[in-house]
């Protein structure tokens, strides 16, 4: 079988339908990272029935489905199809082409497909189950698989192994086996508690059958009387309902008619209420008409009041105005008059100033000439003075730097050869030291390390030993188990004999019975038979100690059950004389054995039992016997004298002399496994102890080796902390010898750095010689020039101005004052005039007085009101006088009405109290007789029963019989008495007895089903190991030869953990690369565990080949040098195996057949192109 090819179509980040066909060899697939190469991976372990949504890198079934992007919708649904050869007949399906096709929908539901056909997933995994490709973890192999397979424990390794085994079906059918041998377990119990339980019942169901018959006899009886006693009762109830119905029809006639007349009175009350309410209405509005006039009354009156203050307030402010203005309007001419007076003091002073400025004007024009000689030589001066300045400050510098670098060379020179020499010492002191600290920690270190060494084997031989002893101690739970389940098997046997002798007896626990002759007897074989026959129900004879225990017995014995019982004081059994005649065995007391104390019982019941040696001798020798003597044979024929002769068959299950040598015989083996149980229970106990000792032992050993490793852990840190010291101390050893070499240097670098200041001083000396000539004669042309006349003249003009300005600018802010008071002054007249207008138009408004009009017109309005309310109130109080008139008569009448009501009520109670009784009494019948026709009334009605046959009548009487009350109360008592009946007894018996006997035959079929599973699961338990350690050897012997062959040397072996018990043993993986020791996985590189996983990967292979496989990205960490011989190995695996291999790496890709390239478009949707190489280079033209 291989894998044709995958459609893909909405799965992930293929949107598009895309096809990949695969050939036979190997088939890469590359692309950059994000492009959904993976998804082609998890499109296959979706499409094989995968689960978990974790491992194909997902949360829900709606991550299967392309999200969509900016540029593309989503997908409403995913589906992967997937195309198999099975020409070869790998799948068990005859088709030589197989499709399977799995569609995930948005709302979370999934379709699974079989070539073209829906089906259910449990049929895709049943039918992939048979090929191994359900089962398989290494079909498609990821980077977690790769690291998993040596990061596992050495247990979890072994499903590696038991896939490539081909057990897992065998390991399905041992669970199977399993469960199916507890079920049968449960089943067993169930039998043996369903048994318990129904063997107490037989007994009593035959009691119950019994007191069933005797039960429906009294029924019957009481039955009969019971109809006649109901026929006089029901005819009495007739009589009495009919009268109670006569005297409510009364009683109803006369309350209407009182009931009518207060209704009349109470229409006329009505009325006379309706028209006191309308005229109280209206009264109620007048008065309200009237009080809303008065409210509006004295809202007038407080408003003609508010109006005259309100005049008054204008007049008097009017008033205040008029004195207000005179005195504003001196005040804005006196305003205007300084205005005008500052604007001409202000135009004579910008005269003045204009004249100044052309004054200066004038001497400027002048002065021009003079000016560009002098300003030559002021700049020629200015420049030699800031450069002499300029010399001066850095001629100072250099000398203060000179001094400071000479003190800073004569400090070094002076302190730093002793300091340096003093250090010196004390680092390399310090440093032997350290080292010597260092070498004692490491030699520590060593020591603690081979002590845990030898820590760690003591261990191991512990843990051996520990395995071995609960290996040993799981045999002897198994082997308890076994007993424990035996030992509760024979209990519930001996509870059910104990059972089934306590209710033989059915005697009260406390009442003192000696003993039962059958359990106190021990007859010999050959004359069981005929003891038997004679005795009978005899045989549990019981032995009283005296004869109150008799009666007392008698009183509280149960009526059904049949007992045999004897008084040990009242024991007197004859001696009778030997019997000699041929044939003749002997009295039967003689040949069987008991206690002495029963020695008169025995006497008196097989004393009297002739034992002979056939059935001819029998009836002969029973002809002379003394009589109540009976004759005995063998064969169970009992002659008795007199000539009756008894052939008693053989029932040796339900013989009490059976019964009782089942249970000495249950007793002897409970306490013989009793014994057993307590010896593997002491050996079980003594084995945990043992194996508590050792695991004590081991966890002692793993807590010193703990302690030491916190020790080892404390010396490597104390080595590292002295490493640490030494290379620090070190490290400021070598620092102080830089530092030395850099002082060294330093000093060099000063005192050139002075050699060059002490220059540089020189030269400026000079130039500032220079200077100060060059500053001497510019000023000596500035002096011979007349610049200060001039400059004085010019001074003298500029103050002028700046004079005559300062007088401008003192005008025109007494200007802006004198306009800013006039222009306040005007604007505080204009207010007090618009205040004075406006005050005399409100005063001619409140002239006018219209609120006092409307008091006037308010007045009128309450005088008519107060003149209509006046005959409203008379005729409201006739109204009231009538109404109490009326009211009052109307009392008498409902009084009236009410005692016709209340007679009425207590007629109908009376009638319904009647009916109630009769309905009762109908129950009564109901429940007493059943379904009975009864007689009614003409006015009377009731149900009738159907025409069914065995209805009948009640009949009619009229007298009752004299005893007839205390027959049915006798009755009565003995059916309460009898207690609750079961009426099914005998039909529950029966199918008891047969449930029973179909238990107990399950029972048998139960047991032999057990012991059949626990063969099953031995012989798979034996198969199982055998086929996983033969697997773990070939895999180990491939694994060698793979792992030197993709390491280019070293060795890799594979160990079992418990190679003694073969059902639990782990599998652990020792290498060794080339070169190196033997060492543990968790030290190996990335590239390195890669390469030992890949190494059992493709052992597991070879042993155990599966159809194709899917490898991604499992040379990620592999390097070139690697890859060649990872390439090599996969092609030669390839030969056998179809391979799909997802990688970056350009060596693996160099051993495909087929390439398919994936990436990823601008609308987030991955695409897919194919190239054959070989193709290629049979064309190389296409390249």
């Amino acid at each position: 079988m291989r894998l044709k090819k995958l459609v893909l179509q909405g799965y992930k980040t293929f949107a598009s339908k895309t096809e990949f066909v695969f050939d036979e060899g190997i088939t890469a697939i590359v692309g950059p990272n994000g492009s959904g190469k993976s998804n082609i991976a998890d499109a296959v372990r979706w499409v094989l029935g995968e689960q978990s949504y974790s491992t194909l890198r997902g949360k829900r079934t709606i991550d299967m489905i392309f999200s969509g992007s900016q540029s593309r919708p989503r997908a409403g649904m995913a589906q992967a199809i997937l195309t198999l050869d099975n020409s070869d007949g790998w799948l068990p399906i005859d088709y030589s082409e197989v499709e399977i096709g799995r569609r995930a929908h948005r709302s979370g539901e999934n379709e699974y497909i079989l070539n073209g056909q829906k089906v259910r997933l449990k049929d895709i995994t049943d039918l992939l189950a048979t090929s191994g490709l359900a089962e398989r973890t290494y079909t498609i192999i990821g980077q977690g698989l790769v690291d998993q397979a040596l990061s596992l424990r050495a247990e979890e390794r072994r499903a590696l192994f038991e896939e490539a085994a081909g057990i897992n079906h065998y390991k399905s059918r041992r669970a199977e086996t399993l469960r199916r041998l507890q079920e049968t377990q449960r089943n067993l119990q169930r039998v043996h508690d369903i048994l318990a339980e129904i063997r107490p019942r037989l007994s009593s169901l035959k009691r119950q059958a019994t007191r069933a018959q005797n039960y429906e006899q009294i029924s019957v009886d009481l039955q009969n009387l019971l109809r006649i006693w109901y026929g006089y009762r029901w005819e009495q109830a007739k009589r009495e309902i009919r009268r109670a119905r006569e005297t409510a029809a009364s009683s109803e006639k006369t309350w209407q008619t009182s009931r009518q007349k207060m209704r009349v009175q109470q229409e006329n009350a009505d009325d006379l209420r309706r028209q006191i309410h309308r005229l109280q209405q209206q009264v109620s509005d007048t008065q309200n008409k009237r009080d809303e006039l008065r409210d509006q009354l004295e809202t007038a009156r407080r408003q003609v009041a508010i109006m005259q203050e309100r005049r008054e307030s204008v007049q008097r402010r009017l008033q205040e105005l008029e004195l207000e203005l005179p005195p504003l309007s001196q005040q804005q001419e006196a305003a205007a008059a300084e205005l005008a007076a500052a604007t001409a003091e202000l135009t004579t002073a910008q005269t003045s100033l204009k004249e100044a400025r052309e004054q200066l004007e004038q001497f400027n024009a002048n002065f021009q000439t003079q000016q560009a000689t002098i300003n030559k030589w002021q700049t020629e001066l200015q420049s030699s003075v800031q450069t002499q300045r300029s010399t001066q400050n850095r001629l100072a510098q250099l000398q203060g730097q000179l001094n400071q670098l000479r003190e800073q060379l004569q400090e070094q020179s002076a302190n730093q050869p002793s300091q340096d020499d003093a250090e010196t010492v004390q680092l390399q002191a310090e440093v032997e030291k350290l080292t010597a600290v260092l070498t004692t920690a490491q030699q520590k270190a060593d020591d603690l390390r081979q002590k845990r060494s030898d820590m760690q084997k003591q261990r191991q031989e512990h843990i051996q030993e520990l395995k071995n002893l609960r290996r040993d101690w799981r045999d002897q739970e198994l082997a308890l188990s076994h007993q424990q389940k035996e030992l509760a098997r024979l209990e519930a046997q001996t509870e059910m004999l104990d059972q089934m002798r306590r209710k033989e007896t059915a005697v009260p626990d406390n009442i003192k019975v000696l003993g039962n002759l059958a359990s106190i007897l021990t007859i010999p074989a050959q004359h069981q038979q005929a003891i038997e026959a004679a005795l009978q129900t005899r045989l549990g004879t019981l032995l009283l100690p005296d004869e109150a225990a008799l009666w007392q017995l008698l009183a509280q014995r149960d009526p059904d059950a049949a007992l045999a019982v004897a008084v040990a004081d009242h024991l007197q059994p004859d001696a009778l004389p030997e019997i000699k005649e041929k044939g003749a065995i002997g009295w039967a007391d003689s040949v069987v054995t008991f206690d002495k104390q029963f020695a008169p019982l025995v006497q008196l019941l097989l004393g009297r039992v002739l034992l002979v040696d056939g059935a001819k001798t029998a009836v002969s020798l029973a002809k002379n016997l003394p009589t109540g003597c009976v004759a005995a044979a063998p064969d169970g024929t009992v002659a008795h004298v007199g000539g009756l002769i008894e052939l008693v068959g053989q029932s040796a299950q339900n013989s009490p002399l059976a019964r009782e040598e089942a249970w000495r015989e249950a007793q002897q083996k409970l306490a013989e496994k009793k014994e057993e149980v307590a010896r593997v229970e002491t050996a079980v106990s003594e084995q945990q102890a043992l194996i508590q000792s050792k695991q004590e032992a081991v966890d002692e050993l793993n807590n010193e080796e703990q302690q030491l490793g916190q020790q080892i852990n404390e010396a490597g840190q104390q080595t590292g902390q002295a490493q640490r010291d030494l290379d620090r101390q070190k490290q400021q050893q070598a620092f102080i010898e830089r530092q030395q070499t850099a002082q060294a240097e330093a000093t060099a670098r000063l005192q050139t750095r002075i050699d060059t200041l002490a220059v540089q001083a020189e030269k400026d000396e000079v130039e500032l010689v220079r200077l100060e000539t060059a500053v001497s004669h510019a000023q000596a042309q500035l002096d011979s020039l007349p610049v200060a006349e001039a400059q004085q003249q010019r001074e003298v003009l500029r103050q002028n101005i700046g004079a005559e300005q300062t007088i401008v600018d003192g005008r025109r802010a007494v200007v802006d004052s004198r306009r800013a008071t006039l222009n306040q002054v005007e604007q505080q007249l204009n207010r007090l005039k618009e205040r004075q207008a406006g005050l005399q138009k409100q005063q001619e408004e409140l002239a006018q007085n219209k609120h006092e009009q409307n008091r006037l017109q308010l007045q009128d309005q309450m005088s008519e009101l107060d003149a209509q309310l006046t005959p409203m109130k008379a005729r409201l109080a006739e109204l009231q006088v009538e109404l109490e008139k009326v009211e009052e008569a109307t009392a008498v009448s409902q009084k009236e009405a009410h005692d016709h009501e209340t007679i009425y009520t207590q007629s109908k109670i009376a009638y319904s109290q009647q009916q109630s009784a009769i309905e009762g009494l109908q129950e009564r019948i109901k429940t007493d007789l059943g379904i009975v026709a009864l007689h009614y009334d003409e006015d009377q009605t009731g149900p009738t029963p159907l025409p069914i046959g065995g209805v009948q009548a009640l009949p009619q009487v009229t007298e009752l019989p004299d005893d007839i009350e205390e027959t049915i109360h006798n009755y009565r008592g003995q059916m309460q008495r009898m207690g609750a009946i079961n009426p099914d007894a005998p039909e529950e018996y029966q199918e008891t007895q047969d449930r029973h006997d179909f238990l107990n035959e399950q029972l048998d079929d139960l047991n032999e089903t057990e012991e059949r599973l626990r063969k099953v699961i031995e012989e798979l338990d034996d198969l199982t190991s055998r086929a996983f350690a033969e697997t773990v050897d070939k895999v180990n012997a491939v694994f060698g030869e793979t792992f030197t062959q993709l390491f280019g040397g070293g060795a890799g072996r594979l160990v079992l953990t418990d190679p003694d018990d073969l059902t639990i043993s782990g599998v652990d993986i020792i290498a060794r690369l080339p070169n190196r020791r033997e060492q543990g996985l968790g030290l190996l590189s990335g590239g390195e565990r890669s390469l030992t996983a890949a190494a059992l990967i493709f052992s597991l292979l070879k042993v155990s080949p599966t159809p194709f496989c899917i490898m991604d990205e499992v040379d990620a960490a592999l390097d070139e040098a690697n890859i060649n011989r990872f390439r090599e190995e996969l092609r030669e695996l390839a030969l056998g195996t179809q391979f799909i291999v997802i990688t970056h790496n350009r060596g693996t890709v160099q051993a495909a057949q087929t390439i398919y390239g994936i990436s990823m478009g601008s609308d987030s949707a991955s695409q897919a192109i194919s190239i054959k190489p070989e193709e290629y280079i049979r064309q190389p033209e296409l390249l």
